[in-house]
């Protein structure tokens, strides 16, 4: 276990990197954001951190040198002037936001940090820890012995575990780094919408990220385990997953769609800010916020592809209203084109090993065949339509006629599209391009088409929506709660006098307080001690024999090297080996690989030969010098699994202890 004085270490160095990178480029970002570039710089300098250290990673080039580039950077604007104490002082703010949300998403992190089979922490660790072992482009993929990470998009995971070597933090801890720094990051964007279209009560866009849905209330009321309760809330929809951020942040799995919505919540500020103050950006901030809005849109389909697929048509749907807005200016078109062109320049290596890197599970949209029930629909839904209705009520009071169009698709079989078609047609009626309504018309366009076509791919015939539905209305709830947070934030701003500085200090700190006591009394509990960062802690109480056979395979193994454990289904504790090392392994979760592989691979293979590893003592040796391996594991679940029979040659036992045995091959 990492030592807690370790731990803390970590995690000082970790922010002061952080700062470090936002302090040195937030001058260069004030002729595109202005007074909102303090606070940007946050998610900016991270994802150009991101940029630059997998370019060097491309090169075969020190990932620290990109702190060189930074650093560089910040010179230059000390020595051109271009920091100012008053203004450092004034934008304090920005700061205790972001320690704030790290913070409050840490305390998460400390109470329920275990990296367990439960949901996918397991791959996300395996990520992880190829990455930060071995900072090469493309990484490993610590689950296809031989294989890379060109099938997956893990730039997320690059991102954190760049951050984990600067630190020098060990990857189980750096685990639980991850999403209190995507939370502090989103919340830093979600609040710069706020600074930027609210006069007061700039802070409402951020409970984007803790709002729940209405199913969660309705099970909370109905009672029930607190486990169960969060987890009937994200499975509303028959046969769909309906995460929402704070389950998924809580639910602790820095997966792809999580560690991405940071990500999302900058771009959505980006495109506000072009929608209100294009007219007044001179000429060189116009290009400067093309070129930042490219990075953001590049980044998205390497760190989750699904993002893209909504992101890129919201861009050009806002750019296009944005150019008819303002007379259909020639100059002003050129770096609005401009962002699609760089954003696919930005990852073309990337995107390349992906499109190459094997074959695809997608195969195009199709038409929906089962729409989602009315009452399921509003159990995810609910709170953005009543909004929705209440701000456009003029509206329907001049048209009520529009009454008759959930109506109409009700009969047809298709409620639900007609309550979201319905909620689109009152926004529009406000004939108003504020971010508010066209984040709203947007989010709900995607709920709407959600109900008609979806995109198949490997999920099967049952749940087959599933990942549209999930990943999609993962997208369309921060358009959504951004477009109605900024509504209230409207109504609020005039009917409620401005608190005192000292006042607002005092209540923000006891709302912290609050939300740090209802995550840890009310937050979700899988089963397992906390107190501590290091996700693999739970291993010794839980499985103490393989936890110090872990070990010392860490201490032992250099980057790369194969080492053979259990091989089975998916989300089970099978894999955990290369989970807790990023070791690579012969295969890990054979579903997933499978799946990702899309028949390309050769995972049923793998999966057959690793039993021939441990069961049959005259093909071991062969086998492990076909996949290049160098050790092999045998503990509690590969005597579960198998009729352990290994050879009398060719293997070196280099650990024993408690049932779990480590052999080295040897010539």
């Amino acid at each position: 276990m990492v030592p807690p004085e370790t731990q803390i270490l970590t995690i000082i160095l970790w922010l002061i990197i952080m700062k470090f990178c936002q302090m040195t480029v937030y001058p260069y970002l004030k002729p595109a954001v202005g007074n909102l570039s303090y606070g940007l710089a946050y998610p900016f300098s991270i994802l150009l951190l991101t940029f630059v250290t997998w370019y060097l990673g491309v090169a075969g080039l020190p990932v620290q040198l990109a702190l060189l580039l930074f650093a560089a950077a910040g010179g230059y604007a000390v020595l051109s002037k271009r920091y100012d104490r008053t203004e450092i002082r004034q934008n304090l703010k920005w700061d205790l936001v972001f320690l704030g949300a790290f913070f409050l998403m840490l305390i998460s992190r400390f109470l329920t940090p275990g990296i367990i089979p439960s949901g996918e922490k397991f791959m996300d660790a395996a990520f992880l820890g190829s990455i930060m072992l071995d900072p090469a482009v493309t990484p490993l993929d610590p689950w296809y012995a031989g294989g890379e990470l060109s099938i997956y998009y893990y730039l997320g995971h690059w991102m954190c575990g760049m951050l984990g070597i600067f630190a020098g933090g060990a990857p189980t801890v750096v685990f639980n780094l991850m999403l209190p720094t995507v939370f502090a990051l989103a919340a830093v964007s979600a609040y710069a919408i706020g600074v930027l279209l609210l006069k007061r009560h700039q802070w409402i866009p951020m409970l984007v990220l803790i709002l729940p849905n209405a199913a969660l209330l309705w099970h909370t009321i109905a009672g029930g385990g607190t486990l169960g309760i969060w987890w009937a809330s994200t499975r509303v929809i028959e046969n769909t997953i309906n995460e929402y951020p704070l389950f998924s942040f809580l639910w602790g799995d820095p997966h792809a769609h999580v560690l991405g919505c940071f990500n999302q919540l900058f771009f959505l500020c980006l495109l506000a800010v072009m929608l209100v103050r294009w007219k007044v950006l001179p000429t060189g901030g116009k290009y400067l916020l093309a070129v930042i809005l490219a990075l953001s849109l590049g980044t998205m389909p390497a760190m989750n592809s699904w993002d893209v697929m909504v992101y890129a048509g919201v861009y050009l749907v806002l750019a296009a209203v944005l150019w008819l807005m303002h007379g259909h200016s020639l100059r002003d078109a050129v770096p609005l084109v401009l962002v699609p062109v760089l954003s696919l320049a930005s990852y073309a290596p990337f995107l390349y090993t992906m499109l190459s890197g094997g074959g695809s599970s997608v195969q195009g949209f199709f038409l929906v065949t089962t729409p989602s029930p009315i009452n399921e629909f509003l159990g995810v839904y609910l709170f953005f339509i009543a909004v929705f209705v209440a701000f456009g009520f003029s509206v329907l009071k001049k048209y009520p006629w529009l009454i008759a169009v959930p109506v109409i698709f009700a009969v047809a079989g298709y409620a639900s599209a007609g309550v979201a078609l319905f909620c689109i047609l009152l926004l529009a009626g406000k004939r108003s391009a504020a971010p508010d309504v066209l984040f709203g018309i947007l989010g709900m366009v995607i709920v709407f088409l959600m109900e008609f076509i979806y995109l198949k791919d490997y999920m099967g015939d049952v749940n087959y929506r599933m990942n549209t539905v999930f990943k999609f209305g993962f997208c369309a709830w921060f358009m959504l709660g951004t477009s109605v947070l900024l509504m209230i934030g409207r109504y609020a701003e005039n009917r409620f006098a401005e608190i005192p500085k000292g006042r607002a200090v005092a209540v923000a700190a006891v709302i912290f307080v609050v939300l740090a006591a209802l995550i840890g009394c009310c937050g979700i509990q899988l089963g397992y001690p906390g107190g501590t960062l290091d996700g693999s802690a739970w291993l010794e109480s839980h499985h103490p024999a393989d936890a110090a056979g872990i070990a010392f395979l860490t201490g032992a193994a250099s980057p790369g090297d194969v080492v053979v454990e259990a091989a089975d289904g998916s989300y089970a504790y099978n894999g955990r080996v290369s989970a807790m090392t990023g070791l690579p392994t012969i295969v890990g979760w054979v579903g997933h690989e499978a799946g990702w592989r899309s028949g390309v691979g050769d995972a049923g293979t793998r999966w057959s030969d690793v039993r021939s590893i441990y069961e049959d003592s005259s093909r071991t040796v062969s086998l492990m010098d076909k996949y290049g391996a160098k050790y092999l594991f045998v503990g509690e679940v590969e005597r579960e699994l198998y009729t352990v029979n290994l050879p009398e040659n060719g293997l070196t036992r280099i650990f024993a202890a408690d049932g779990v045995s480590i052999y080295q091959r040897s010539n």
